[in-house]
């Protein structure tokens, strides 16, 4: 099992973060429904912060079978169209992207 926490780091303004989790909240059931998606993938959960950096949002998926699930997965959400027009309007909300991989203790 593997964790992948998806930091996105947005533009100031007090309706940034909200636009996005509407956003992110249109295209998420295509991504979770696409075709091919590995079994053991799913999404723990999505956080933001409104004390300290402010405008980050970090989404943190499990990934059962480890990276290749990951990879399986990513490549049956770009098939996802709502994802990808969700994606593609996110991402001009953005600043910087970063993704990181961890293993669990417990």
């Amino acid at each position: 099992c593997i964790l992948e926490l998806r930091r996105y780091y947005l533009k100031l303004g007090y309706d940034t973060v909200p636009t996005f989790l509407d956003l992110y909240g249109k295209g998420l059931p295509s991504k979770l429904e696409a075709p091919g998606t590995d079994p053991s993938t799913s999404l723990v959960t999505i956080l933001y912060s409104e004390v300290g950096r402010l405008n980050e949002v970090i989404e943190i998926w499990r990934h059962g079978n480890g990276v290749p699930a990951m990879e399986q997965s990513r490549v049956a959400a770009r098939q996802a169209q709502e994802w990808r027009a969700a994606i593609a309007s996110i991402a001009e909300l953005a600043i910087e992207f970063r993704t990181s991989i961890h293993r669990p203790v417990f």
